[in-house]
């Protein structure tokens, strides 16, 4: 893209990247770069995120609202800072709420997605049965793969074991029973990136200073029939 001249770079990190030099490098061509949902706090350009450390506080508060206490989490890779900030929120908001955190409730889920949701699911039944009331997952497709297991065991769902995603994918409203996720906005999280990053080649190409910029897109607990 560099070598193409383009004039501004937006980029959604991969769960795997730790090397940040590809982006510095950017920077250090003078070339606007705008990071969006997946982020890293150590390159100082303009972001455009949600506030996930508080999405996953505020659902994980709502479960315990709702009288569950044992409550597992699934959480992404450790490296991706949206996977740290929503262990983070999920840790918060039992200690908030005078629950010992447990680690052997946390499974790590590196791709967040329905095999890892599944098998996870097994190992989590396996290893505290029915002491678990509730799973909090990193996404809503690791979320399906939970209720998939469930439903395959017989385990009923909201009654013996609530389920709860992250992302409101559109799936979530199709699978049985529905799934309660957190709505991201990713649209509104589009429209502003794109709106920053031309504001910043507008100041480019008119010799303005460029400030960065954090913006934090709300989200919404959207609850369903899965608790």
């Amino acid at each position: 893209m560099i070598n193409k001249g383009v004039d501004g770079i937006l980029i959604s990190l991969s769960n795997s990247t730790n090397d940040f030099n590809h982006l510095q490098k950017i920077i250090d061509y003078d070339i606007p770069l705008v990071l969006f949902d997946k982020i890293t706090k150590l390159i100082n350009c303009s972001k455009i995120i949600i506030n996930d450390k508080k999405a996953s506080y505020d659902a994980v508060s709502y479960l315990i609202k709702k009288g569950y206490k044992r409550i597992a989490y699934f959480r992404g890779d450790l490296n991706p800072q949206n996977s740290i900030d929503r262990f983070l929120g999920y840790k918060k908001a039992l200690e908030e709420n005078n629950i010992v955190f447990d680690y052997s409730l946390v499974y790590t889920c590196p791709n967040a997605d329905f095999n890892e949701g599944y098998n996870n699911a097994e190992k989590l039944i396996n290893d505290h049965g029915k002491t678990i009331d509730a799973i909090c997952t990193i996404t809503d497709l690791t979320a399906i793969g939970v209720i998939n297991y469930l439903n395959e065991k017989k385990i009923k769902i909201p009654e013996e074991v609530a389920v709860l995603g992250f992302s409101n994918w559109f799936m979530s409203t199709v699978i049985t029973p529905t799934l309660s996720s957190v709505e991201q906005n990713a649209k509104q999280t589009g429209e502003k990136s794109v709106e920053v990053l031309f504001h910043e080649i507008d100041c480019k190409q008119k010799g303005h200073p460029i400030t960065h910029k954090t913006i934090i897109i709300d989200t919404e607990l959207i609850i369903r029939n899965s608790c």
